[in-house]
């Protein structure tokens, strides 16, 4: 992944504009998106969560490039590569298969940590006492995850000029930061679906919500990688069928939890 090997690679000259602007760009997009997330949550988590949950995501980062370093270093071991230096980024004759392997792979990893983040940070708190805010919280974390990642990305494009790094600023608003936003949620859509159930059903439940947010993530990578950045259009249906999926999920899980609360 580029943004992988951007993060990792050494840094040999540091000009604090375009780093500026990057994180300012990448930042800002996922603030518009949580403001948007948040505006569906009709009893608003506390605020310090809210902040703890972004803050656990961007947290998150630092734990992704390691598990996906050691993931891609080990496929190029298997594979008998001389040179299984992460850093370099995934070498451009590998086969498509391995690609594949490789883009499941890191998306696995990537929805991994947000969750990871949130299961340490706030599901063990009496705040977290409703359905929805499984999705609320694991959207913040994403977004977290999301702007720090933009960040990483936009720092070559904002040294090679401003416009171009706003044109791509644009794009990754409404691609991978998105994407993140979709993920998480479809993650955290699961387990509200299991919030008053039992233990083995929200285990169980977690487990389907953690591969169905890996095969949106993977999907969209391949649709971007097959079309070579040329054809998003396919991409972008897929993100906006998942976001119409998000938004009627929030709308059932508030209907089933006022539904429980009337029998009560």
């Amino acid at each position: 992944m580029d943004w992988l090997a951007q993060a990792l690679k050494p840094v040999e000259s540091l000009n604090l504009e375009p780093l500026a602007w990057a994180f300012a760009a990448g930042f800002l997009a996922a603030f518009v998106w949580l403001w948007f997330w948040l505006k569906e949550d009709e009893s608003p988590e506390p605020r310090r969560l809210i902040i703890l949950a972004f803050v656990g995501g961007m947290l998150a980062i630092p734990l992704a490039l390691v598990m996906q370093c050691s993931w891609l270093s080990g496929v190029l071991e298997y594979l008998n590569y001389s040179d299984t230096d992460c850093t370099k980024g995934v070498p451009a004759e590998l086969s498509g298969n391995t690609s594949l392997l490789l883009l499941i792979g890191f998306a696995a990893i990537e929805e991994f940590v947000k969750y990871f983040a949130v299961l340490v940070l706030i599901f063990w708190r009496r705040e977290y006492d409703e359905p929805a805010d499984a999705m609320i919280y694991l959207i913040t974390a994403a977004l977290g995850f999301a702007a720090v990642e933009n960040a990483f990305y936009l720092w070559n494009p904002f040294q090679t000029a401003l416009l171009h790094g706003f044109t791509t600023a644009n794009l990754r608003f409404l691609g991978p930061t998105l994407l993140h936003t979709l993920s998480s949620g479809i993650f955290g859509y699961f387990i509200a679906k299991a919030f008053l159930s039992g233990w083995l059903r929200e285990e169980f439940d977690a487990i389907l919500g953690f591969l169905a947010a890996t095969v949106l993530h993977s999907l969209f990578n391949i649709f971007i990688l097959r079309s070579e950045g040329h054809r998003i259009e396919p991409a972008l249906l897929l993100l906006i069928v998942s976001g119409i999926f998000i938004l009627f999920s929030f709308e059932r899980i508030k209907h089933t939890i006022k539904k429980y609360y009337a029998k009560r």
